[in-house]
């Protein structure tokens, strides 16, 4: 359900959400740490805290940086095997016209359909959480069917289908990356680790002692505030499929209008 409330809602206000509750947490945890530790204590100790906290704050920035920088890759990664699925349908799509009727409009037939089925049902499911769609895997078990029954009579047609197939073997491999990718996200481990440590960093925040509470309060803010906006940053770019800010389907619509243009150039 969070995961869910997370991706449904537009980047902007889910960041305003947790940036806000985690500036609410630090100043929370700052007023009750201090109605313990009396300032003066704990200026006494700002020499030392200060070492230990520019430890504890370079391990955490590492960590979620590296974190972060994963997130990005994996998003573009997504991306960039969509763009190579909808390539490798057009590119069948244009081979088909070597073909004899009627496994030619068998094809053509199949790979629309499978246009139609991505961009009308799979991705809306992708971006709902739902990964898989038979509909989709029967459309392409449909083309492997008109390509590997195609009776090639001459050499050249003999090259054409050996090649139709390897790119339908490539589609095979693109798909399922695709859906492997949509199906994977941070495990909920490292999302602990993640969320424990920056509350570590921010509570070690309370051992300084300073002569002005409102600047205390500021300075723990702003750095919960700073990294509530990563965690946000790796939130969006967690599930590359889900959220406003996710791949869409635009590769396949491409496709899907050439092919339409080439079927009106035709006629």
């Amino acid at each position: 359900m969070l995961r869910d409330w997370l991706y449904n809602h537009p980047v902007w206000e889910v960041g305003g959400v947790i940036v806000a509750l985690s500036v609410i947490a630090s100043w929370v945890g700052l007023f009750a740490f201090g109605r313990f530790v009396h300032v003066s204590v704990r200026s006494r100790h700002n020499d030392v805290a200060g070492f230990i906290i520019a430890i504890i704050g370079v391990v955490y920035a590492v960590l979620l940086a590296f974190i972060a920088v994963a997130a990005w890759a994996s998003f573009d990664s997504a991306a960039r095997v969509v763009q190579q699925e909808a390539n490798l349908v057009g590119n069948l799509y244009r081979d088909s016209v070597a073909v004899d009727q009627p496994a030619r409009g068998e094809m053509q037939q199949a790979l629309s359909d499978y246009l139609d089925i991505v961009i009308d049902q799979e991705w809306p499911a992708q971006q709902a959480g739902h990964v898989d769609n038979a509909q989709a895997w029967k459309a392409v078990q449909k083309l492997h069917a008109t390509v590997t029954g195609i009776d090639a009579k001459t050499l050249g047609q003999s090259v054409v289908e050996a090649e139709m197939l390897r790119t339908l073997n490539e589609l095979y491999t693109a798909r399922r990356s695709r859906l492997s990718a949509a199906g994977d996200g941070i495990p909920d481990t490292i999302w602990w680790i993640l969320v424990l440590g920056g509350a570590i960093t921010v509570c070690f925040t309370f051992f300084f002692g300073m002569p002005s509470m409102g600047m205390h309060y500021a300075m723990t803010g702003v750095l919960a505030a700073s990294m509530a906006l990563v965690m946000v940053l790796i939130i969006a770019l967690d599930w590359p499929f889900r959220g406003t800010v996710s791949v869409s389907s635009e590769p396949f619509k491409a496709v899907q209008e050439n092919i339409k243009m080439e079927q009106q150039a035709r006629r």
